[in-house]
């Protein structure tokens, strides 16, 4: 036998152990797909709910105390989305397995001036805060591929008052990534401003491309955030 024969047996061997690994792996990557976009699917679903049952609840559009503890009780997600009692008040937990986080945000500069202007005292905070126009549900612990599907949604097409998205990373280097761009420098009359933080996250006004959210979702592990902000 040859050089050439010794290696082709060599080759077919190879694949002979290796096929039933590859395709166990195959399929666990299928599933892989398959749950995460069920479970993007399901958040849509719960995005919609949420929004729809907070605007039936705000009629004067000014959110104040807007937090997981707040949001549970008021029964704003479906019944089968998780709820964690802890000392501090409850905790939600999304599709994904990470906590979801709720903040009230400024809607425009004037909001945003003012609040940044009474926060300076905790005294005159107190006296004068009455709420901000709008807020932001948090999605963290995201692996990579669940943040990229969950940033690539038309938002917009689903929920007509979105107001942008943040997909971002967090890590120990960059621990202030996540929501500060969305909170404060996406706001309905400052399209084109120049500003500058320490958060490093991507913002957008429109729904992100496929391209845009792998850009942003540039983490390891389940380090990955997923920032929607509505009015």
């Amino acid at each position: 036998m040859g050089k050439l024969g010794i290696f082709l047996k060599k080759v077919l061997k190879f694949l002979f152990y290796a096929m039933p690994v590859i395709f166990l792996f195959l399929i666990i990557y299928i599933f892989c797909l398959r749950v995460t976009k069920n479970r993007v699917y399901q958040t849509q679903k719960d995005i919609v709910y949420f929004v729809n049952k907070v605007k039936a609840n705000y009629e004067n559009m000014k959110y104040k105390d807007f937090n997981a503890d707040y949001v549970s009780y008021s029964e704003f997600f479906p019944m089968d989305v998780k709820i964690k009692q802890t000392e501090n008040g409850n905790e939600m937990y999304s599709r994904f397995g990470g906590k979801m986080i709720f903040l009230e945000s400024p809607r425009s500069i004037e909001e945003r001036r003012n609040y940044l202007f009474i926060k300076r005292e905790e005294k005159m905070f107190k006296a004068r805060y009455d709420g901000l126009g709008a807020y932001i549900v948090v999605f963290t612990e995201l692996r990579r591929d669940e943040c990229i599907d969950l940033a690539s949604v038309n938002w917009k097409a689903l929920v007509p008052n979105f107001m942008g998205i943040e997909a971002s990373y967090i890590s120990h280097r960059e621990p202030y990534n996540g929501v500060e761009n969305l909170n404060y420098y996406l706001l309905e009359d400052n399209p084109g401003e120049d500003y500058k933080s320490a958060d490093n996250g991507e913002i957008y006004r429109q729904p992100m491309t496929k391209w845009q959210a792998m850009t942003a979702c540039d983490c390891l592990r389940q380090n990955c955030t997923v920032a929607l902000k509505f009015y």
